[in-house]
């Protein structure tokens, strides 16, 4: 696979090319990023505390939701296949079941809210951060449906190509997440009437409200007069067929979505066990984190559009520049941002605005780590998307649950049962215990990303996705 070479850059497919789909997509993701990043300083500048409690609960609710979205997220690949295959109406069919799907799937996150007391009773973090906790998820549940619409509409146009529009609205949706988040969080008085300071509970309102504002925009572009003609948008929403092939294909794509988060949200849990400042320098590494790997979704969102579209049009060479041509852009930004992590560590520590020196010294070496899986998890994102843009999401399921749990979830609960054991502290000290607990985690989590990266890659090599495909 020789991604420098001259023919990978012009022509269809090339790198040129690409950049001009996935470039949008990377915008829009780097948009949600901002909004994650930017919710934390304000929450941090509120209380740490606050920002440690909405690390773990606002994953977990992600983690609740993420079956459906995995479902809902997967019609972009319909919708690119029947547009390479010019089949327009059913482009839009595939649209309206992710829509159907993701209504039910918002009922089923706000009915999770009513064990959400004993879920975060689990978690045992402290009290001062366990009731933070619950409102933040709660709130968040309770709107679920919010996002999950939003990305079911999202796909009609991202799987035809048109990204510029997810772009568009991704920036709208962050134009308004700050003022609101700090308007909600902080409170303020404008003299006539006054907002309230709603601290960890106002991001939450924040965050909602500026995804139903991007929502708003998705459905009423939707039935556009040119929409509804050329792809019938209103015509006879409900496709059984097309129902059930969005669920046989879909399910494995949410089921291993929701798996790799609920194992990462064991590490998240396990390293806030340890202790309070554990938890706070995770949430800034990983905050820091999200910054920069949700660009990285934007091009695994590009290979799969783009190899959705070659096998809809049964023309695998494009679909395979098309990769190379991604890869290239990926290992190019990713490059960037490890030098930003290893280099400059004290930059992305001043703005969480901390003050515990342990907290700090914790942060810069977790940066490091996390450049690590940063790496990897480029790797991990480009290639199982681009197998998924073909059809293979039963491999990739079941390749993510074994490698999570075999290699991830179950050694971490080892690691963290040993090192915290009685045994350990009186063997080692507890400060050193600690510090054994806290680095062989990071180290199980990075092997584990390197171990699944490799796995998508020799999937992709082998070839197979090139004989399937989700339509009829």
């Amino acid at each position: 696979m020789n991604i420098f070479s001259r023919e990978s850059f012009g022509g269809r497919g090339g790198v040129a090319d690409v950049s001009k789909i996935a470039f949008p997509l990377v915008v829009a993701s780097i948009g949600h990023g901002v909004n994650l990043f930017t919710d934390r300083v304000m929450l941090s500048n509120y209380s740490p505390a606050a920002m440690a409690a909405a690390f773990p609960s606002g994953l977990t609710s992600f983690t609740m939701s993420c079956i459906f979205l995995g479902i809902v997220g997967y019609a972009g690949v319909f919708v690119a296949q029947y547009t390479g295959a010019k089949q327009f109406f059913n482009a839009a069919k595939a649209v309206w079941q992710a829509i159907f799907l993701a209504l039910g799937g918002g009922t089923l996150m706000a009915s999770t809210t009513l064990f959400a007391e004993e879920l975060f009773d689990w978690f045992g973090h402290a009290e001062s951060l366990r009731s933070m906790e619950v409102t933040y998820y709660t709130l968040l549940s309770w709107f679920g449906f919010v996002p999950l619409v939003s990305a079911a509409l999202s796909t009609f146009w991202s799987g035809r190509a048109k990204t510029k529009m997810i772009m568009v609205v991704n920036l709208l949706i962050t134009l308004f997440n700050i003022p609101l988040n700090a308007l909600l969080i902080y409170g303020r008085d404008f003299g006539s009437f006054t907002i309230p300071e709603l601290g960890i509970a106002g991001a939450a309102y924040g965050t909602v409200g500026a995804g139903a504002i991007g929502l708003s925009v998705f459905a009423v572009c939707f039935f556009l007069p040119g929409a509804r003609k050329k792809y019938g948008t209103c015509r006879n929403p409900f496709s059984p067929d097309i129902f059930k092939r969005l669920i046989r294909y879909g399910t494995p794509n949410g089921i291993q979505l929701v798996l790799d988060l609920a194992t990462f949200n064991i590490f998240v849990v396990l390293l806030g066990k340890i202790s309070e400042d554990v938890l706070t320098a995770s949430t800034v590494a990983m905050s820091a984190y999200s910054l920069a790997f949700n660009p990285m979704i934007g091009f695994g969102q590009a290979a799969s559009i783009l190899v959705g579209q070659g096998v809809g049009a049964k023309d695998i060479a494009f679909a395979e520049k098309s990769v190379r041509s991604c890869l290239f852009l990926v290992l190019a930004y990713t490059l960037l941002m490890l030098i930003i992590f290893i280099c400059f560590p004290e930059m992305i520590c001043q703005m969480f605005d901390l003050s515990n020196a342990t907290v700090i010294r914790l942060s810069r070496i977790m940066l490091i780590f996390t450049s690590g899986y940063l790496f990897f998890d480029a790797i991990n994102i480009l290639f199982g998307n681009a197998v998924k843009g073909a059809g293979d999401t039963k491999f990739v399921m079941w390749a993510g649950i074994a490698l999570g749990w075999l290699l991830f979830a179950i050694p971490c609960i080892a690691v963290y049962e040993i090192f915290s054991s009685r045994w350990a502290i009186g063997k080692f000290g507890e400060l050193t215990a600690q510090n054994i607990n806290v680095w062989s985690l990071w180290s199980i989590c990075n092997f584990y990303i390197a171990m699944l990266a490799a796995t998508f890659f020799l999937r992709y090599r082998h070839g197979k996705w090139k004989s399937m495909s989700v339509i009829n």
